[in-house]
């Protein structure tokens, strides 16, 4: 049976400081990576090691998957490193913390903007207070393909891809993959696997650092999904 792990990176320093992060590069806290190490070890203990992992190309997932790989004690496990993993581009909203953002653009606008499932924030690079959010990771991307500011939808369809062809592959050829990745990147997975509907997926809560595992059939459709350990309620759905 096709098992899928997702799981939101641990708390990132901006996660503790209620901004809007999307791509820009930011570090993770030392309990974010704790937590993630001790995910790790909960799933080594419940006999869930993976076979295969993928993960964005911002360092805070991928310190996490570090983390998730050594106490899983497999920290040889081939892992792919995609930018269609990232977390959706808040465009100007980057860098501001949600009062910040109120000030600016108004409650109504930015809780459409948080909550919305097609509306984009305001396109820009946003304050990124010198953290990079377009640099040499991205020189295999056409200028195009490199957002300024992304829905929730658009998140979707470059996400999509991924899951039809490397995830999807991986998982057939019996695999149990981990996923470690954002908020919404994994909202983005969580609806096509699930076919969730568009209102609905934008209200799905992800904490940080807690595995979510997919028992999937030869079809990878979902036969149950559970979490394991205690849930970590996020200080905020600034993501």
């Amino acid at each position: 049976m096709p098992q899928l792990i997702l799981i939101r990176h641990g708390e990132s320093e901006w996660n503790r400081d209620n901004r809007f992060t999307g791509w820009a590069d930011v570090g993770l806290t030392e309990p974010g990576r704790a937590h993630m190490l001790a995910a790790g070890v909960l799933l080594r203990k419940e006999g869930l090691l993976v076979d295969h992992a993928f993960t964005s190309l911002l360092s805070r997932c991928i310190v996490s998957q570090w983390a998730l790989l050594e106490g899983m004690e497999r920290a040889w496990v081939p892992a792919v490193l995609d930018w269609r993993l990232n977390e959706r581009h808040y465009g100007a909203l980057t860098g501001l913390s949600k009062a910040a953002a109120i000030d600016a653009f108004g409650s109504e606008a930015v809780q459409q903007w948080r909550r919305s499932f097609l509306v984009p924030p305001p396109l820009g690079g946003g304050d990124g207070g010198g953290y990079a959010m377009v640099d040499g990771r991205y020189d295999h991307l056409k200028a195009e393909e490199i957002p300024q500011g992304e829905s929730l939808a658009q998140v979707v369809e470059r996400v999509r891809p991924l899951w039809d062809t490397a995830i999807a592959d991986s998982l057939r050829a019996g695999n149990r993959v981990a996923i470690t990745a954002h908020g919404n990147s994994l909202r983005a997975l969580i609806k096509i696997i699930a076919h969730t509907a568009d209102d609905d997926i934008t209200q799905v809560e992800i904490p940080n650092a807690v595995p979510m595992v997919y028992e999937l059939d030869k079809s990878l459709e979902v036969l149950r999904e559970f979490r394991l350990g205690v849930d970590r309620t996020p200080r905020s759905q600034i993501l």
